[in-house]
């Protein structure tokens, strides 16, 4: 689901490589999870790369050390301004109270793509956070077929039932004799790979219910990539 994407570290730094088709190179800091996201040309060396990271590691820490001390801080009331995220980019929430239906949706307001919310003129914070938690549940249907169609064929196994919810502490389980999987809601929030990472993760579950050597070594053969979601989602807890 990811393209030229590696996570590598750089003098004690994590970053998420991603090799795009553009003239010039960025570097960012995630505000979800702290995660140096740093896009570079298509055909640029790993030389070329691990300079430029260098060049701007004290500003990396900095940034760095800014957004982790304010992520415990953050306190979501699902109001108009607040920076809301889906498959791991930033979106800013605009609010809209009205008599009409609910409506979540992508689109674009004074120049820039918000996550557009109307909501029941006295709707309250929690009715706001399930009318949101809806719609990243449906986000995640709109791309798990075609993850369960590629990985069926991949695990050799077949779940059965699929459901969702937010958790806590865990971003995914399998119920093995019901070969049933739930996943956490929030992984829609995530890069794209995270939630591949569980639903491959979870599936390997029906092969091996303990994390032990064979599981991990299973989880590698169905999906080689894993660690890059992995890590990910690491940071994210």
């Amino acid at each position: 689901m990811i393209e030229q994407a590696a996570l590598c570290e750089i003098a004690g730094i994590s970053c998420l490589i991603t090799k795009k088709n553009i003239k010039n190179l960025y570097i960012r800091i995630r505000e979800q999870d702290g995660m140096v996201l740093v896009n570079v040309p298509v055909g640029l060396t790993d030389e070329q790369i691990e300079r430029f990271v260098l060049d701007h590691q004290e500003w990396i820490q900095k940034k760095q050390q800014e957004t982790l001390a304010g992520k415990g801080r953050r306190d979501y009331r699902y109001v108009t301004g607040e920076m809301h995220f889906l498959w791991g980019e930033a979106y800013e929430l605009y609010v809209e109270r009205s008599m009409k239906r609910p409506l979540t949706e992508l689109r674009r307001h004074q120049d820039k793509k918000v996550i557009y919310m109307r909501v029941p003129a006295k709707s309250t914070e929690v009715e706001r956070r399930k009318q949101l938690d809806r719609w990243y549940q449906e986000e995640i249907k709109k791309v798990l077929p075609e993850l369960i169609e590629k990985y069926t064929t991949i695990v050799g196994k077949q779940v059965e039932v699929w459901t969702f919810r937010r958790m806590k502490s865990r971003w995914g389980s399998c119920h093995i004799v019901k070969k049933k999987i739930c996943l956490n809601i929030q992984l829609a929030e995530m890069s794209p790979i995270c939630l591949e990472y569980v639903v491959v993760h979870e599936m390997t579950h029906l092969h091996e219910p303990s994390h032990n050597k064979r599981f991990w070594q299973l989880v590698g053969t169905f999906f080689p990539e894993y660690r890059l979601g992995k890590e990910l989602l690491k940071r994210h807890s």
